[in-house]
């Protein structure tokens, strides 16, 4: 229902004006083709154009805009005033947005709106009746003197068109002039023919295209200032806009890029599998995506004039004008990106010593193995946990960088030994694992592990830190190997077993390769109980000492030979054999080797005052209690200690403390003489 008073004709008009506030607004936020749609139907009511009426091709930025708008105007004031009643064609005049008054074939004023008043100063009663040349400037009159004539002949006027906008300087009513773009309109007002006079102020016409022509500058300015490259493309996938940045991106000029398909700027098979996606952008907003959970980005491969293809990330914005859709897409260049990304993945996947593998990179490799039964179907993979044996020693004798570099080529001969279907990495420490991705048997397993066993037994050339220039040393593995499926269908399981196969490998004689079985698991137990009764019973007091003469030919007592024994609380007597192991594997065996020589230096004093001067000690060293940096020292501190001899206290290492080492091992036992 319309209000009183209310004119469709006038209330879309004003809506039109205000398309063309909205479209500077437009202009200064980035848009640099203005489009103002007409909102004045054919019928008598506001409408939409037809394309055809709307089609603003060939019109330029600016002031033919302001044509184009004026034109319209004039159409749709006549055709709503054509045949009016008098009342109707006046409320029509006094509810236009611009000035509007009618003339009638004298060119005298019939009717005038308040803009006239507003604008231009006179009172009613002064315009009114009045000529309206009165009121134009000098050697502007005849300008419209013409069109009042027409008015005349046939009652059958044509429109005017964009060509026929006059400018017209009139007088104010204080004295001063101003410009005014002039469109006419011969209409009839009841039965009299009357010229309507149309008139815009052109400073302000002026004024919004320099504020659309500044805004299309700082547009301009700000594109080409990007470092991303910016490409607007239509609908029929054409670029219509390319800034300059597109040069160091796609190595074209913006100027080679119109009018080119968007596809030359992306590889044939990666544009193809994207095409579809880039359609939705042109009609799905930014809010929007965020609901149906489209991405804002896509990554995508580029494809450069010169230098191939290139990694490149690219954002998108639509929009709609008098063209259709348009699609803005940001393309920037990530190759660093990718590059530093590259960095961060191995920085977490891989161990920075020896480059190989690490935990978390075999739990991803090991798992897809595990989801992927069906790929072994006809065989198996298998786990190959590997433990340096002797390292420790080379650590602890030639140094950590030594050490080090025995880690390293370790892992580089692992590498060389494998297929490229297999892998390996390192856990830590000396610990490293190898995964056979597949094998069609059993001893399968076996033939690599024999390989591994003869790459790692082959002399390693290391600098040592303790004599300086270079050694070789030698060093074992103990390999356990588990089978998938077989011996565990989880990362847990397999490990475990996998594990477990190779404590057993050491606890046979290292250097060598042990198959996981079942029973590994009861052995497991077992082992982890008496690591802790060991460490219980050094605790509490459970070890003792006895001593085994030593008898010279003529049947006198020269020495005696310390044995230590554990009689364990509950389970009685435990044999040497069964704890020792564990004991050194476990490295308890050196605080238990401490307080095996202190005991033995404690008793032999006693016996040397009991009228026994010259009964002496011997007491073992393990390898590991040998190592020991600080074994001279811990030597002396027991002889201070208990106040024992040092000549009558004897110290007997095995062939295995100086096979690893035998330089450092010789001055360490020239010190200990040295010294005490």
């Amino acid at each position: 229902m319309e209000q009183a008073g209310s004119v469709p004709i006038l209330d879309a008009l004003e809506q039109r004006l205000d398309g063309i506030a909205g479209a500077i607004a437009a202009f200064r936020g980035g848009v640099d083709d203005v489009v103002v749609l007409d909102t004045v139907a054919n019928g008598d009511e506001p409408g939409e154009l037809s394309p055809e009426e709307s089609d603003l091709s060939g019109i330029n930025p600016g002031e033919s805009v302001f044509e184009f708008v004026l034109e319209r105007i004039v159409q749709g004031l006549h055709s709503h005033l054509g045949g009016a009643d008098p009342e109707q064609f006046d409320r029509v005049v006094r509810s236009a947005p611009e000035i509007v008054c009618t003339l009638d074939g004298d060119a005298r004023v019939v009717s005038v709106n308040d803009r006239f008043f507003e604008q231009l100063g006179y009172p009613p009663e002064q315009v009114v009746g009045s000529r309206f040349f009165e009121f134009v400037s000098d050697g502007f009159e005849h300008k419209l003197a013409a069109r009042v004539r027409g008015l005349s002949g046939s009652p059958e006027h044509e429109v005017s068109r964009p060509d026929d906008i006059l400018v017209l300087r009139a007088r104010r009513e204080n004295g001063t002039n101003v410009s005014f773009e002039c469109v006419t309109i011969p209409a009839a007002r009841g039965s009299d023919p009357v010229l309507v006079v149309v008139l815009r102020d052109m400073s302000l016409h002026r004024s919004l295209i320099d504020q659309l022509r500044e805004s299309k500058d700082n547009y301009d300015a700000l594109s080409e200032t990007l470092t991303e490259a910016i490409v607007r493309i239509d609908e029929s996938f054409r670029i219509v806009f390319a800034n300059s940045a597109v040069r160091s991106t796609f190595g074209y000029a913006a100027d080679e890029l119109r009018g080119q398909p968007f596809s030359i700027l992306f590889p044939d098979a990666m544009y193809a599998r994207h095409e579809a996606e880039f359609r939705k952008y042109f009609f799905v907003d930014d809010q929007d995506r965020r609901m149906i959970g489209m991405r804002n980005t896509v990554e995508l491969l580029g494809k450069h004039k010169n230098r191939g293809v290139t990694p490149m990330e690219m954002s998108f914005g639509n929009a709609k004008d008098y063209r259709g859709r348009t699609l803005t897409c940001i393309i920037r260049d990530i190759t660093q990106r990718k590059n530093a990304e590259r960095r961060l993945r191995r920085l977490a996947y891989h161990d920075q010593l020896t480059g190989l593998g690490n935990r978390d990179l075999f739990d991803i490799e090991i798992r897809k193995v595990l989801e992927r039964p069906e790929a072994l179907a006809g065989g198996m993979a298998a786990l190959l946990f590997l433990d340096l044996d002797g390292f420790k020693q080379i650590n602890d004798t030639m140094g950590h960088d030594a050490g080090d570099q025995l880690l390293i080529d370790t892992g580089a001969r692992l590498s060389r030994t494998l297929r490229e279907s297999d892998s390996v990495y390192r856990f830590g420490g000396d610990e490293f694992v190898v995964l056979l991705g597949y094998i069609h048997q059993r001893r399968d397993a076996a033939v690599v592990a024999n390989k591994i066993l003869g790459e790692i037994r082959r002399p390693f050339e290391l600098s040592s830190a303790t004599e300086g220039g270079r050694n070789t040393a030698t060093v074992g593995v103990s390999i356990g190997i588990a089978l998938i499926p077989v011996d565990g269908s989880t990362i847990e399981a397999v490990t475990k077993a996998a594990d477990l196969a190779m404590y057993h490998a050491k606890e046979s004689g290292k250097n060598r390769f042990s198959y996981y079985r079942v029973d590994l698991n009861d052995r497991a137990v077992e082992r982890w109980e008496l690591e802790q009764g060991i460490r219980s019973a050094l605790e509490n007091g459970d070890f003792d000492l006895h001593y085994q003469p030593i008898v010279d030919t003529d049947g006198a007592i020269r020495g005696l030979e310390a044995l230590l024994r554990w009689n364990h609380r509950t389970k009685g007597a435990i044999a040497p054999s069964r704890f020792i192991p564990v004991a050194e594997e476990t490295g308890i065996i050196v605080p238990l080797g401490n307080w095996v020589l202190e005991t033995a230096c404690r008793d032999i004093r006693r016996w040397n005052d009991s009228g026994h001067p010259d009964v002496y000690v011997s007491v073992n060293l393990s390898p590991r209690q040998f190592d020991q940096r600080d074994l001279v020292e811990t030597v002396g501190g027991a002889f201070e200690r208990t106040g024992a001899n040092p000549a009558n206290v004897r110290l007997e290492i095995t062939e295995s403390c100086i096979m690893s080492a035998p330089e450092e091992a010789i001055e360490r036992m020239h010190t200990l003489k040295a010294r005490h």
